[in-house]
């Protein structure tokens, strides 16, 4: 639902503008949270509430083909409720067939990567692609935050004794600036540790 509409579609329901202001309210601030994440991909300083969290996770699978409302839409193509939408079929695409199961993942039941490359964005789970995206991101930005490092260095080999030497210093990526995230059960995680990997 996009703010725009909410006072035209709030006043369809003769609720009183005064309350929908209040409501909208908290709609932007909790957008304005979510953009900035996505444009600092650092963690907030602030830590969200589980709704702040359930919405996003909600708002990133509806983003997959293979989401469960997607999937409904498929199975209720006679029915002029529902716009057709297409949906792949494919070997990291899941099907959740419990809606416990499914409300437990939030709808996500996209694998990650492609061939060959575990972080590469998949074009059929774009919502799965960024959630991974947005995870290492905020990982690296914990472990930075938790070992002190500030994430970046300062090249010191063109550096020169005169003024113009911060014109000339350029910053290059520091410590915990890359990194690889995979999902794995806790038994392969435990034999990861235990093997010193």
């Amino acid at each position: 639902m996009e703010a725009t509409s909410i006072p035209a579609l709030f006043n369809s329901l003769q609720i009183p503008s005064n309350h929908t202001t209040v409501g909208l309210s908290n709609l932007l601030s909790s957008n304005s949270q979510i953009k900035a994440l996505f444009h600092h991909k650092r963690l907030p300083d602030v830590g969200w509430s589980d709704i702040q969290i359930q919405r996003l996770l909600f708002e990133l699978s509806c983003l997959d083909t293979n989401c469960e409302e997607t999937v409904k839409c498929q199975q209720l193509q006679g029915s002029s409720n529902y716009q057709h939408r297409w949906t792949g079929a494919g070997e990291r695409e899941g099907r959740i067939y419990s809606p416990l199961v499914s409300s437990r993942h939030f709808g996500l039941g996209h694998g990650i990567g492609r061939s060959g490359d575990v972080m590469e964005a998949q074009p059929k789970a774009v919502g799965s692609s960024a959630l991974l995206r947005l995870t290492l991101r905020l990982t690296l930005d914990a472990v930075r935050r938790g070992a002190g490092l500030n994430g970046a260095v300062t090249n010191k080999k063109n550096k020169k004794n005169d003024s113009s030497s911060n014109n000339n210093s350029k910053n290059m990526n520091g410590p915990a600036s890359y990194g690889t995230l995979l999902p794995v059960c806790t038994g392969m995680s435990m034999a990861l540790v235990l093997s010193g990997c």
